[in-house]
């Protein structure tokens, strides 16, 4: 029987596309136990996750080619033949508190090996060490509890100037086994000027992000050597651990904002919307826009703060408003402020919020 070239191709083909599938299978099943360490050192594929701010999506950076994670994933090709797989969680401008909503909300990525976090220089601004400290927590062991097999590199990120911040995530990362990593040490023995290494002396260039991939690579090799064992999930160091966050969208009152596909927007100051809640943390979700603008922000009737709703790009956004509030119900009141942010200069001010993000305790 005489078969034709076309049916020898085909033939050929499936048995390649085969063996193929059946190599990266066993590599699978062979790999499930290993760590990420075993995998790099082996040359193995592995996944990891980036959850993080604007330095941990790479922003400053000429090309996406010269972000820090895209050098990384260079230099461990080069190191061993290791595949490196991204996920990311990254919004420019978010907290850890942020960075923790965006996990819960987030499906379930797979066969995570590796977590990259990379906050700090954004919370100063909005908390103090101390709650900071609690919600750097919550991101490391909410990460941990979903991805139990994977590792944790914590970053310090260069331009933060803040020792209590720097301490609090070194102090996490201890209690965890995670592997911080403070980039502000390689940035000063480098000798080379914060305006060299950086494009606004706060996100660093192409040459200051191949310093990030360096130093994530001796570390890695490092932790080779040395046969290091991956992040563990001891009791907790702060307390209400087990709170987990939900939106609450029912008003307890309001003046002039309209509501259109359930977003509260307002197009002038003095308008307010008002929210009854029950616990100690506050955030709101709102869309930041070119045209957004300000609105003060009080609690019990007390004023905490003025949040922007402006952002170079429409975005949905989970901001941090307040923390260790006395249990027991609160009221908050969102009111549209007469002064716009100095980026707005559109001739409108538009502020929309969805709901408030509060926690609740989720073995209840």
């Amino acid at each position: 029987m005489k078969f034709s070239a076309k049916k020898i191709f085909i033939t050929v083909f499936l048995t390649a596309a085969v063996l193929s599938f059946l190599a990266i299978q066993s590599e699978h099943y062979l790999s499930e136990d290993l760590s990420v360490y075993e995998k790099i050192e082996a040359g193995s594929s592995f996944n990891y996750l980036i959850i993080g701010d604007s330095i941990g999506r790479g922003a400053g950076a000429e090309n996406k080619n010269l972000r820090w994670y895209s050098q990384l994933e260079m230099l461990l090709k080069d190191f061993s033949g290791a595949r490196a797989r991204r996920n990311m969680l990254v919004q420019s401008g978010a907290t850890a508190f942020e960075g923790i909503y965006k996990l819960q909300k987030a499906p379930k990525f797979r066969d995570i090996d590796l977590i990259f976090i990379v906050f700090g220089e954004n919370d100063r601004k909005y908390m103090d060490s101390e709650q900071f400290t609690f919600f750097y927590e919550k991101l490391i062991r909410d990460a941990k509890e979903r991805y139990l097999s994977s590792e944790i590199i914590t970053i310090i990120e260069s331009p933060l100037k803040q020792e209590q911040f720097a301490d609090a995530i070194k102090r996490v990362s201890a209690h965890y086994g995670a592997q911080p990593l403070d980039m502000r040490v390689p940035f000063k023995e480098s000798g080379m000027l914060t305006e060299q290494l950086t494009t606004d002396t706060v996100h660093p260039n192409g040459k200051g992000y191949q310093l990030y991939a360096a130093s994530m690579l001796e570390l890695i090799k490092n932790n080779i050597e040395i046969d290091a064992e991956i992040a563990s999930l001891p009791k907790p160091l702060t307390r209400d651990q087990t709170l987990s966050f939900y939106e609450k969208k029912n008003l307890s009152g309001s003046k002039g904002f309209v509501i259109e596909n359930g977003i509260n927007i307002s197009k002038r100051p003095g308008d307010y919307l008002e929210y009854e809640f029950e616990g100690s943390i506050l955030g709101v979700n709102a869309i930041r826009s070119l045209d957004g603008g300000m609105l003060k922000v009080y609690i019990d009737g007390e004023y905490v703060r003025t949040i922007s709703t402006w952002w170079p790009f429409t975005r949905e956004r989970y901001l941090y408003i307040a923390s260790g509030l006395e249990k027991g119900r609160h009221t908050v009141r969102f009111e549209t402020a007469e002064k716009t942010s100095p980026n707005n200069i559109s001739e409108q001010q538009i502020t929309q919020i969805s709901s408030i993000i509060v926690a609740k305790d989720k073995k209840k």
